[in-house]
Order: structure tokens, then C-alpha cells, then sequence
């Protein structure tokens, strides 16, 4: 029995846009990433990945988009720098195992390729004794959603 509790941050903003979500150890990394862009005010419709650190595109590690992983696994390792994960296929707990997360390490989630949306969420609770199916759930928020496509765009910039 474990959940994790995320400060998700938009990063060009972040004291004035974040969202805390608890999600279960046992749900994916998709499944956290569903929670989040509705949260924030994000459709579902582009490529996006989860990554190390603050690192994005450099990130040693990235949990991409099922549908993106599902096209690029056949691509030349030999060119490759990064590990590609399944998002669809790791798990939360898996993720904070392979990343040895602890309280106050963080993640970045990049969404959108072209427009580049950067988030990073922060571990800010280990909850020993929530149910690890807990289905990811804002618990807490500040600041106003993104108007995706209309004129608050600039404020990432």
C-alpha cells in the first residue's frame, strides 16, 4: 500500500500555476499524465513524455506517450543517449524505484512537442497508507488553468 503526492508546477510560472495530485503506486505514468492536463487546462491530443530531473530533452531517462513509444521502439538504439519507457507500461511505484525518487526530488513532464508546455512535478509525500490502486485525483491547486490556444499562450514565454 503506497500513493505518492505530486506538486505538479507550470515551469515558467510555477508559484502562480501548480496542482497536487496523489496517485497510486500501482497506476501508470499515462494514467497520472490524464490527471494532469485537465487539471492545468491541456487537451490529450500531442506527443509528450515524463523525463529525470530538470533536464527535458536531455533527460537520461524518458517515459514517452504510449503512442509515441509504440513508434519509436523500432527506431536505431545506436543514436540513441536516453532509456525509452512505456508510460502506459510503468507504474508509479516503478518510475520512483528506477529513479530512486525521494521527498522534494522532481520529474519534468514536457507536452506538446511544438509548443513545448513544461511542467515538473515535485514528490512532496510518500503516503504508506494509501491504497496503491488510488486513481490519481487533484487533491489541492493554485492559479487559473491554461487557455491552451488562446491569448494566455504568451505567459510561457
Amino acid at each position: 500500500m503506497t500513493a505518492y503526492r505530486f506538486r505538479v508546477k507550470f515551469a515558467p510560472d510555477p508559484t502562480s500555476l501548480w496542482r497536487d495530485i496523489v496517485v497510486g503506486a500501482d497506476r501508470t505514468i499515462a494514467e497520472f499524465q490524464s490527471a494532469i492536463n485537465p487539471a492545468v487546462g491541456l487537451d490529450q491530443t500531442h506527443l509528450w513524455f515524463m523525463g529525470t530531473d530538470e533536464e527535458y530533452w536531455d533527460s537520461e531517462v524518458k517515459y514517452q506517450c504510449p503512442q509515441e513509444y509504440e513508434q519509436s521502439s523500432g527506431g536505431d538504439p545506436v543514436f540513441r543517449t536516453e532509456r525509452l519507457e512505456n508510460a502506459g507500461e510503468v507504474t508509479i511505484g516503478e518510475m520512483a524505484r528506477q529513479l530512486d525518487l525521494e521527498q522534494y526530488d522532481r520529474i519534468c513532464y514536457l507536452y506538446d512537442y511544438g509548443d513545448e508546455w513544461r511542467f515538473y512535478a515535485i514528490l512532496k509525500e510518500v503516503l504508506a497508507d494509501e491504497p496503491s490502486d488510488t486513481e490519481p485525483a487533484v487533491v489541492n491547486t493554485e492559479g487559473e488553468s491554461i487557455d491552451q490556444y488562446g491569448s494566455s499562450r504568451e505567459r510561457r514565454f
